[in-house]
């Protein structure tokens, strides 16, 4: 099953909507971005293409953001269509909600707004699928429970279904045979007779609203179908509007407490809305909320009276109770009468009972002292609210891990500064007093030791520098530029001792700090130089599937049983060399969060590959 989330971005500026697409997709590794200049070509696009959700500019040639929106939502009522503009007010955001936008954000400066735009992309996108999924089965449910019945050309009834029978209050079998005029009050009859089966009989149907009378008496409004059929009979199916409407009303409140829990700052926060919602819209009166830690479900919110009989605190994941049940088959349960059933509730009051497993978090569970307290329409709401709820979770959970990773990374640069810092003082001064005295020693004598100890001194001031290189090259890169491979390779080429040797490039456009990734290219050129000749051969070009690119020579190469060495401080095979350069390379290469390793290029040399780096694009120069 694909995985990715298809985002459609349409914008008129070509650069833009590339530096959008690069922006959403390093945000989640699902993201897959689509582009489309003008409005139109979206719509082309959607005709051919899965698309989970549409980023649409507002100003643009020949069609606007508006027009664009109601034409995608004549076919596609249900995508999410998130209005991403420059032209901000009041007007645009009231048009664009009324057109039945998803959402409306304007464009800013800054990366943040691109972190916004993912998220809700993301969180659209994930309940636009999960939507779409219960909406497909709450309408298997509801055409399973539509009222319908078979009336003969004598008007009474010949089929009903248990829907039919309950909606009116009736046993099935004893309608049989009854007068469909017992389903009416009096006042009704004259309609149901002179519009109702008039039309039926000569437009061969009618559906609308009528009245319908229930075996105790009571009335209710009921969406009416009949269709005649050629042997003369009538077919009707009803549904009471009365609780429909009350469920639209459920849903529209379910809705406003989705808005809240994307809002939500804490998972405290989370769990009141989710409570609050359990009792006030869907009118649940016990409900708990259990958390895994520790191999257990833990109870971490509720409803229930503290001092309930049979009240407890946790449940080890290896009991078996209906919420470990729900949480290891990550299913829904629903159980209409406890009294006999196999799994023991908690309280023994508790009769029935509705659970639904919160992914890996834990579950949710709703308890009642009545028999069939819960039914289908309570369950599908219920999963609804709390696939919300488990969002809202996993949002937070994601953005406190995103936090703590910052500030450890922080607190790295932080000592790696401090290190720097330390090397650059606390060496530097007695090293250059050392180099002062030999100065002064040279004057009055002339010893050959001198020169043995001169260059002692200048290999110490070589990896003071190297090791400070070190130190700040392996910082975070947090603000990271868009460069060309080929010009900033071409730049370093310029100043290596190349003589003769020769480079040649495959352009392609990376993320990258321009300074580190310079370094990367000099320390590499110069290891080519340095074990190849004056005149090696240098290649620089891109991985294949676009992950990354490589640095080849057609020099002597590396053992392969060496090639895991290379990166490590210190090692150098040449008399003269820090064994620094090429630890740089790999801590520039791990400070951006790509990978490095050593090959065997096609001409027998080193191939030094770099991945997870996202490169777009590619130009031979």
């Amino acid at each position: 099953m694909d995985e990715s989330i298809r985002v459609l971005h349409v914008d008129d500026e070509p650069g833009f909507a590339e530096l959008t697409a690069e922006f959403l997709e390093e945000a989640d590794e699902r993201i897959e971005v689509l582009t489309a200049s003008r409005a139109s070509e979206g719509l082309e696009r959607l005709g051919e293409e899965r698309v989970d959700c549409v980023v649409s500019d507002f100003e643009m040639p020949g069609m606007d953001g508006i027009e664009f929106l109601e034409a995608v939502r004549e076919e596609y009522p249900a995508l999410p269509f998130i209005l991403f503009t420059g032209r901000g007010s009041e007007e645009v955001a009231s048009d664009a909600i009324s057109a039945g936008a998803t959402d409306y954000l304007q464009k800013e400066g800054g990366t943040d707004q691109y972190t916004i735009l993912a998220n809700r992309v993301l969180n659209y996108a994930d309940t636009a699928a999960a939507k779409s999924q219960r909406e497909r089965q709450l309408d298997a449910i509801e055409a399973a429970q539509e009222g319908i019945s078979i009336l003969d050309e004598d008007g009474e009834f010949t089929y009903v279904n248990e829907a039919y029978a309950d909606l009116y209050g009736y046993d099935s079998e004893k309608m049989l045979g009854m007068h469909w005029s017992a389903l009416y009050p009096e006042d009704e009859l004259s309609f149901a007779r002179e519009e109702i089966l008039s039309t039926a009989e000569e437009e061969g149907g009618w559906h609308g609203s009528s009245t319908g009378v229930r075996a105790d008496g009571s009335t209710f409004v009921e969406d009416h179908t009949v269709s005649t059929t050629e042997r003369g009979e009538l077919v009707c199916t009803v549904r009471d509007v009365t609780e429909r409407k009350e469920r639209g009303r459920a849903l529209a409140a379910l809705h406003e407490a989705a808005t809240d829990l994307e809002a939500a700052e804490t998972e405290d926060e989370v769990y009141d809305v989710l409570l609050e919602a359990a009792e006030g819209i869907l009118d649940f009166d016990l409900v708990a909320v259990d958390v895994v830690a520790d191999d257990a479900l833990v109870q971490t919110a509720w409803t229930l009276d503290l001092d309930t009989e049979g009240y407890y605190e946790e449940t080890p994941l290896d009991e078996d109770t209906l919420a470990t049940r729900s949480y290891h088959r990550q299913e829904t349960i629903v159980v209409d009468d406890l009294s006999g059933h196999e799994v023991t509730p908690a309280d023994p009051e508790y009769r029935s009972v509705l659970t639904v497993p919160m992914d890996e978090l834990g579950t949710f569970q709703a308890v009642s002292r009545a028999t069939g307290a819960f039914d289908e329409a309570d369950r599908e709401l219920t999963e609804l609210l709390v696939g919300h709820a488990r969002e809202a979770l996993t949002r937070l959970e994601r953005e406190r891990e995103l936090r703590q990773r910052t500030e450890a990374l922080e607190r790295q640069n932080d000592r790696l500064e401090e290190f720097a810092t330390i090397v650059s003082h606390d060496l530097r001064s007695p090293l250059s007093v050392a180099e002062g005295r030999l100065e002064l020693v040279r004057e009055r004598y002339d010893d050959p030791h001198l020169d043995e100890l001169s260059s002692a001194l200048d290999r110490m001031s070589t990896l003071i520098t190297d090791t400070l290189t070190l130190a700040r090259q392996g910082q975070l890169v947090t603000a990271p530029d868009t460069l060309s491979i080929a010009e900033v390779a071409s730049r370093c080429w310029g100043r290596a001792p190349t003589a003769d040797a020769t480079l040649d490039v495959e352009d392609a456009t990376v993320r990258a700090d321009a300074d580190r990734l310079q370094q990367v290219f000099e320390n590499l050129f110069r290891n080519a130089v340095e074990h190849g000749g004056d005149d090696v051969a240098v290649s620089v070009g891109l991985l294949d599937g676009g992950e990354g690119f490589f640095v080849a020579d057609d020099g002597p190469g590396v053992p392969e049983a060496e090639r895991g060495e290379v990166f490590e401080r210190g090692y150098t095979t040449s008399e003269d060399g820090t064994g620094f350069g090429l630890a740089i390379v790999a801590e520039i290469v791990d400070a951006h969060g790509w990978d490095v390793s050593l090959a065997e290029s096609e001409g027998g040399g080193a191939r030094f590959e770099i991945r997870d780096v996202g490169v777009v694009g590619r130009e031979t120069k």
